[in-house]
């Protein structure tokens, strides 16, 4: 209790109580002949009912249309249920107000279409004002988040500078290992192939906001492949990719982290064979990757800060536009990311 009281007295929950508590001090001055006539007791009532109503109005768009309806482009769908919302949330603080009216003025009050008709105006211009109000403040937020992001990205960039070591050189040397490797060998000089792709795409491409998506699924199956060249006999990788337009631009590197964890904690038992299931699918403006490991109690997969900074990033990216699941039992891990681009 004592944490919820907290948590409703601090930040923004005290902002928005404060709002309301201004907005019926200033109600209170507009029913000064409800408060003669019939007094406070049946002045609150109707007093409340219309805050409730406005806060509903307000509420509903801003924290269930906008995000579920707007945020997610279904612009025809968002403006329908605003307009909905609008008529019902108007008749409903219409027929309030003609009741109390009609106790206090029995001989003087108005048909229920001309309050309809004030109460319509408010309405609107509630909707237009809180939804105003609302990308102000989101644009206010994205700035500063961007702000923060650019510093923290220099500071990256700086320490990568200081420690990098030429490219140039990492690739003839990696050419000269390869001229050298027993031309028999073949599996070793495909080793050294992927492994120099993985490492150019990293290094020139991967810096790039978003790349076409063939190029992260081709990023995606050298490094499968060099991970299986590595890993003991008894894992078995699948990795299925399908594509209706892989021209389609998607962040670099976005699925790395959850391969990384699937190889590194995938179950490391001689006796029994070890799976990672991986999925890439890409249908419509959607783009779906699914990965599942197995792995045992010793070795399960916790989220933690990487899990963390996976979201941050996606939040940065595409905002509202994905869904991220993850499961995890004694047997199985399990990660979804389905991304709307």
């Amino acid at each position: 209790m004592r944490a919820c009281l907290i948590r409703v007295f601090s930040g923004r929950y005290l902002f928005h109580l404060i709002v309301w508590l201004v907005y019926g001090a200033y109600n209170l001055m507009n029913v000064e002949d409800y408060i003669h006539k019939k007094g406070w007791l049946f002045t609150l009532p109707p007093l409340f009912i219309s805050t409730v109503l406005l806060a509903m109005l307000i509420y509903v768009n801003a924290f269930l249309l906008i995000p579920q309806l707007l945020d997610r482009k279904k612009t025809a769908f968002y403006l329908l249920s605003v307009l909905l919302l609008v008529i019902l949330n108007t008749y409903l603080k219409s027929l309030s107000q003609q009741h109390y009216d009609t106790i206090v003025w029995p001989k003087e009050v108005m048909k229920l279409p001309d309050y309809f008709k004030w109460n319509l105006f408010n309405s609107v211009w509630s909707i237009l004002i809180s939804t105003l109000l609302l990308f102000s403040l989101r644009w206010s937020e994205q700035k500063d988040r961007v702000k923060n992001i650019e510093v923290e990205q220099l500071h990256i960039e700086l320490k990568y500078l200081r420690s990098q070591v030429n490219p140039h050189f990492l690739f003839n040397g990696l050419n000269t290992i390869y001229g050298n490797i027993d031309i028999k060998d073949q599996k070793a000089r495909d080793i050294l192939l992927q492994f120099s792709g993985l490492l150019r795409y990293s290094l020139y491409e991967a810096d790039a906001d978003f790349v076409p998506l063939t190029k992260e699924a081709s990023y995606i199956e050298n490094y499968v492949a060099l991970q299986k060249a590595r890993s003991n006999s008894n894992l078995r990788v699948t990795l299925d990719m399908i594509m209706e337009d892989g021209h389609v631009k998607i962040a670099p590197l976005l699925f790395m982290p959850f391969l990384e964890n699937a190889f590194k904690f995938s179950a490391s038992d001689e006796e029994t064979e070890n799976r990672i299931a991986i999925r890439l699918v890409q249908k419509d403006k959607h783009v779906l990757f699914e990965c599942t490991n197995t792995c045992n109690d010793d070795r399960r997969v916790s989220g933690g800060i990487g899990l963390a900074n996976v979201r941050r990033r996606l939040d940065l990216l595409y905002g509202k536009n994905y869904v991220l699941e993850t499961k995890n039992d004694a047997f199985n891990y399990y990660v979804m990311l389905n991304i709307i681009i």
